[in-house]
């Protein structure tokens, strides 16, 4: 979490598997006017994420005999 002179903001970068062709890289910024503020952004961002992305994410992958 970092305090800036408008607020806070909070990120977080988050990495899935292990080879060139198994990554997903996600990075969640939130800010807000406060510290506790930029925490229920982030929250609410990550929650979204998890809910929706991550699983569209994981869905997409590559094939073993490199055909998509």
């Amino acid at each position: 979490m970092e305090h800036t002179d408008v607020g806070a903001s909070v990120e977080a970068r988050l990495k899935r598997g292990t080879g060139t062709r198994d990554e997903d890289t996600i990075t969640i910024t939130a800010r807000g006017a406060t510290a506790a503020a930029a925490a229920r952004e982030f929250e609410y961002l990550l929650a979204q994420y998890e809910a929706e992305y991550g699983d569209r994410c994981r869905n997409i992958q590559p094939s073993k005999d490199g055909d998509g």
